[in-house]
């Protein structure tokens, strides 16, 4: 039987706001490195096996992969499931295989990740081409093959290479459609009410900002004297078109969820899109990250209403500071006046669009002052929801050190972009500010957000309103009761199963 190359993605906890059923987003980076592989190695299986959207726990996963005897597993986790990543590299080698990393985070830890003795090959950057010259190396026999193959990094006696970087895919149509036929497509979404029978889709890749915090730019940026900048292409609307027929007409999908790290950053595509959408008679639920400033761009031009129309329906926005020095600290080229026109134009113009904002609290100088202004900023704004997250460390970003890596990945489980009120980690004082503020400051714009005209606005702001308070007193209790070691993540009943 020919060799089986496996991407799998381990059995995770959950973030506490998501409910059972659209927890786990479709692998698409899984679903797009198999297509390729698929359509330039035709000897080669590809598989993927997802097991939180399976629910299949750890005892399960172990038996699959013993059965399927894989010649190459393929992983990519965040940070949070890092430990994760580690057990099914353990468990990988115990099988024979041979572990290949890649994402964000592996991505950006390759050395450590190596010397775990775990993992065979890091990938760096996007996999599609990596992987399938990786997978022609590896079958040679010959180590020193993989010097040939840009974008990697592993270990020759004893030594970490890294070849030369890969420059970013410049054509995205080129690529092969995912192959989602290789995903358990029927469980994702399959009993949400809000994202029901749910698809991931990549508009395109890259960014044009360079925020501190965010990893996402630099894994898809280009590589220009030594240093890493932001770099976006976008697929054409036609190929995006015919990507959304098949996920909608072969798929049945109802509901899709953009992954770009800026859905709007091109300031053409998403609304070319929109109207092929609307003249093909496909008006399908679509969520999506998007910049403030874009949004009031787009409402001029009318490709926001055109978005709107072809069934944008739920946007996402990182306002994160409430003044302009932090943001100019942090990067972040969307002024605060384009959040408040931006939220002005979504509530007047578009009240059936669900807003959903992200602040970030932890920099340097903070205080419970800070942490206030951030609260009332949000109220201000009159968002359906507010996201406070801490400032995380993440690999590749300016502000990771390598003393903090842990090569058990349990560190990793505070990477969670959640509260966790714990006393050693500095941040409890801004938490503990931030949860008074939470329970008990209620202007009556506030009060507001819990009942919009829209019943799927009103359904989804009083769920994840009531999910984020709960949240928070839960771990709050928690942290003076009892060591919480979790991250504020929630493991399901069939994740040791």
């Amino acid at each position: 039987m020919n060799e089986l190359f496996l991407f799998v993605r381990p059995p995770r906890p959950l973030w506490p706001f998501n409910g059972p059923s659209s927890a786990f987003w479709p692998p698409l980076a899984f679903a797009s490195m198999a297509a390729m592989l698929r359509e330039c190695l035709p000897d080669l299986r590809v598989e993927i096996l997802d097991a939180p959207a399976l629910e299949m726990g750890w005892r399960t996963l172990e038996g699959e992969l013993r059965r399927r005897q894989p010649a190459y597993v393929g992983i990519g986790e965040e940070a949070v499931s890092c430990v994760e990543g580690l057990r099914l590299a353990a468990l990988a080698k115990d099988c024979g295989a041979r572990v290949i990393a890649g994402g964000c985070f592996f991505g950006h830890v390759a050395p450590e990740a190596l010397r775990t003795g775990l993992i065979d090959v890091v990938v760096h950057g996007e996999g599609e081409l990596t992987i399938v010259e990786l997978v022609e190396a590896l079958r040679s026999g010959r180590r020193e093959e993989l010097r040939n193959v840009a974008g990697l990094s592993f270990l020759l006696d004893d030594e970490v290479l890294s070849t030369p970087p890969r420059p970013p895919i410049a054509d995205l149509d080129g690529l092969p459609f995912p192959a989602y036929d290789l995903l358990p497509v029927e469980r994702y979404g399959a009993r949400s009410r809000n994202h029901p029978r749910f698809a991931a889709i990549e508009l395109g890749r890259g960014c044009v900002g360079s925020c501190d915090f965010c990893i996402l730019w630099r894994q898809m940026g280009r590589l220009v004297d030594g240093r890493i900048v932001p770099h976006l292409r976008t697929k054409s609307p036609e190929r995006l078109l015919e990507e959304i027929r098949i996920l909608v007409r072969r798929f049945d999908r109802q509901y899709l969820g953009w992954v770009d790290p800026c859905f709007n950053a091109h300031p053409r595509v998403p609304g070319q899109l929109a109207e092929l959408l609307l003249r093909d008679g496909l008006t399908v639920g679509q969520s999506a990250w998007v910049r403030s400033d874009g949004v009031v761009r787009d409402a001029a031009s009318g490709a926001l209403a055109s978005g709107v129309r072809a069934g944008l329906n739920e946007l996402y926005l990182g306002i994160e500071r409430p003044d302009v020095e932090s943001l100019h600290a942090l990067h972040k080229t969307s002024e605060l006046g384009h959040a408040h026109e931006a939220l002005r134009i979504l509530r007047n113009d578009f009240p059936q669009v669900i807003t959903i904002g992200s602040f970030i609290y932890g920099l340097p100088g903070d205080d419970r002052a800070t942490i206030r202004a951030l609260h009332r900023l949000a109220i201000e704004l009159r968002l359906d929801q507010s996201f406070f997250i801490p400032f995380t460390p993440l690999p590749g970003t300016g502000a990771w050190k390598p003393e903090l890596w842990d090569p058990t990945g349990r560190r990793f489980r505070q990477f969670s972009f959640l509260s966790s009120y714990r006393a050693h980690d500095g941040l409890s004082v801004l938490e503990r500010a931030l949860l008074v503020s939470l329970l008990f400051h209620w202007p009556l714009a506030r009060l507001r957000t819990f009942f919009p005209r829209d019943a799927r606005r009103r359904r989804i702001s009083r769920r994840l309103g009531l999910r984020g308070g709960w949240y928070h007193v839960r771990q709050f209790a928690r942290s003076l009761f009892a060591g919480d070691n979790s991250g504020g993540m929630v493991f399901p009943a069939w994740y040791e199963s």
